[in-house]
């Protein structure tokens, strides 16, 4: 199942401008390796507020939430779960075919 989970950090989080880098570099790093597991299967920080946006695709509700959980920036913003009705992507491979033919 395709949840979206969506973050948005709080303003009185507390973080300086320094933690608040570090804990997105982390959070980076934590993506990147669910985007290369398949779980994630987009990601995205808005230009016009501080937080992110994660497209994956788990077994549950209780699974996204606890990946939403597990992320560095969690405690400091306000984050939710929500179920996707986004149909599945097709591989880069067949995207290519379709707009070279």
């Amino acid at each position: 199942m395709r949840f979206l989970i969506e973050g948005r950090l709080r303003p009185s989080c507390g973080l300086t401008p320094a933690d608040y880098f570090d804990l997105a570099v982390k959070e980076w790093e934590m993506v990147l390796g669910w985007l290369s597991s398949g779980v994630a299967l987009a990601y995205g920080r808005p230009v016009s507020v501080p937080g992110g946006t994660l497209l994956v695709d788990v077994g549950s509700e209780a699974d996204a939430r606890a990946l939403a959980a597990s992320l560095p920036l969690a405690p400091y913003a306000e984050v939710t779960v929500r179920r996707s009705d986004m149909p599945p992507l097709r591989p880069a491979r067949a995207r290519t075919a379709i707009s070279s033919g």
